[in-house]
């Protein structure tokens, strides 16, 4: 948990880089795009620098990727955010065992108002997707009736609260649902909610006594799948909002989690920036079926003045 002093550092290098990136944005659009590739060695930290870009059109941006396995067949769930209705749906595209695209990407879910951060999980033999939905102030779970394509609301998990990321994962018996939620002075960017239940099917979630386990802009944010460590534990993605939303992405190991104790460390720090200079903010990874997924920002010209973007 970050002290009063390390908070106010940081809000201030935030409301510095907000000053700096008005004049650096000038005429041009923020454009989130995928990274996808071979998982060389999923023990180890990602290397972004090794992966492929997947770029969107020029009318929005892609992000927040997930990777799911079908019948030998891998593909990439995401945010996709036209810039015309400035609001995200749900996407789909296929990709090869390299990463590579296999067609064009085709809607899957949207909703009248903005959905992102598409987490994916099978449970009992049903896949499950639980998509970002901040705006409604509800955590809902999505039923897979028919592969990629179609999906339909299956219950609402936690109801009225603004929760962003929702992330599910099973420790000791027990089912996690981690997120990064807006409470009092608490905001979204900086902070880590847990809740547990003994199902993800459940809608009684408890929610951890410690919440929010962490707060800080450095480290709070969720930024995609939570993967087993090879020995027991587990890693959690997090996102580096100091500089701007998105700046960095953090791998942070859980050391415990309890229904009463949590506690992590931070093992691998990387800006996007420091991975490639034209990248101005890399926030999200996921790893599975020997693939790994990630996404970075880059600025794109603003069509001029009448043009649709």
């Amino acid at each position: 948990m970050a002290t009063w002093l390390e908070h106010f550092r940081q809000n201030r290098a935030r409301r510095a880089g907000r000053k700096a990136d008005k004049k650096e944005e000038a005429g041009f659009l923020q454009q989130w795009f995928l990274l996808c590739g071979p998982d060389a060695d999923p023990a180890a930290p990602p290397s972004p620098e090794s992966l492929m870009p997947l770029y969107p059109p020029a009318d929005r941006f892609w992000a927040d990727p997930f990777l799911w396995e079908e019948q030998g067949c891998y593909y990439i769930f995401f945010e996709d955010f036209p810039y015309a209705t400035w609001r995200g749906l749900i996407s789909v595209i296929e990709v090869d065992a390299q990463g590579r695209a296999i067609g064009p990407a085709a809607p899957v879910i949207e909703e009248p108002y903005h959905l992102s951060y598409p987490f994916l999980f099978r449970h009992d033999g049903q896949l499950y997707m639980v998509p970002e939905k901040t705006e409604v102030k509800r955590v809902d779970l999505y039923r897979c009736v028919e592969f990629p394509h179609r999906w339909e609301i299956d219950r609402t998990l936690i109801n009225d609260l603004k929760m962003a990321d929702s992330t599910l994962f099973e420790h000791e018996g027990r089912w996690w649902l981690f997120g990064s939620a807006k409470t009092g002075r608490t905001r979204i960017n900086e902070s880590l909610f847990a809740f547990h239940a003994d199902s993800p099917l459940s809608t009684d979630w408890t929610p951890h006594p410690g919440n929010p386990l962490v707060r800080s802009l450095a480290n709070g944010r969720c930024a995609g799948t939570i993967t087993s460590d090879g020995r027991g534990g587990w890693l959690r993605p997090s996102q580096d909002c100091v500089r701007r939303y998105g700046h960095g992405l953090n791998i942070n190991r859980i050391l415990t989690l309890t229904p009463t104790a949590y506690r992590e460390e931070t093992v691998w720090h990387r800006s996007g920036p420091e991975v490639n200079p034209e990248w101005r903010a890399m926030h999200h990874v996921d790893r599975k079926h020997g693939l790994v997924v990630m996404d970075a920002q880059r600025l794109i010209p603003r069509p001029p003045a009448g043009e649709p973007a």
